[in-house]
C-alpha cells in the first residue's frame, strides 16, 4: 500500500514539472515587443508614421498592438524586396487585431500592388519592383 502510494505521488510530481517546464517554454517563445515609442518615427499634428527602418522593427510590425496604437498610425516599411510576406498570423509577439489596409511600391513611389490583410490570418506577398511599403487601419 505504501508503496502505491509512493509510485502515485512521484507520478505526480511528474506530471506538475512537465506541466511547468511546458508552460515555461511557451512562454518564452514570445518575443519581445519594441514599443512605438522607442520606434524611428515622424510625428505629425493627427498622424504618426513608424518606421519599420531594421529588420527587428519590421518583423514586429502591428502584431501585438493594442487598439489605442492603431488610431492615427501608419508603418512605413523600405528596402522591401519582391516577395517578401507580409503576415497578422501571431509569429511571437502577438497577433494583429485589426484589419490592415498595405500598399505596395515600387522606387518611383508607384503603386504596385494593394490588399487588405484580415486580422489575425491576413497574409500579402510583395509583387516584383516592390521597394516600399506602407501599412494602416483599414477603413
Amino acid at each position: 500500500m505504501k508503496r502505491r502510494k509512493v509510485y502515485l505521488l512521484v507520478i505526480i510530481a511528474f506530471i506538475i514539472t512537465i506541466s511547468a517546464c511546458y508552460s515555461i517554454a511557451r512562454l518564452s517563445n514570445r518575443v519581445k515587443r519594441i514599443p512605438y515609442s522607442r520606434w524611428p518615427q515622424i510625428q505629425f499634428k493627427d498622424v504618426r508614421i513608424l518606421i519599420a527602418s531594421e529588420p527587428k522593427y519590421a518583423y514586429q510590425g502591428f502584431a501585438g498592438a493594442e487598439e489605442k496604437d492603431f488610431d492615427k498610425t501608419l508603418m512605413f516599411f523600405p528596402g522591401i524586396t519582391s516577395g517578401t510576406v507580409f503576415t497578422n498570423a501571431d509569429q511571437g509577439y502577438g497577433p494583429v487585431i485589426k484589419d490592415l489596409k498595405i500598399v505596395f511600391l515600387d522606387a518611383r513611389m508607384n503603386v504596385l500592388k494593394e490588399d487588405i490583410l484580415r486580422k489575425e490570418t491576413g497574409n500579402s506577398t510583395a509583387p516584383p519592383g516592390t521597394a516600399m511599403v506602407i501599412e494602416g487601419l483599414y477603413p
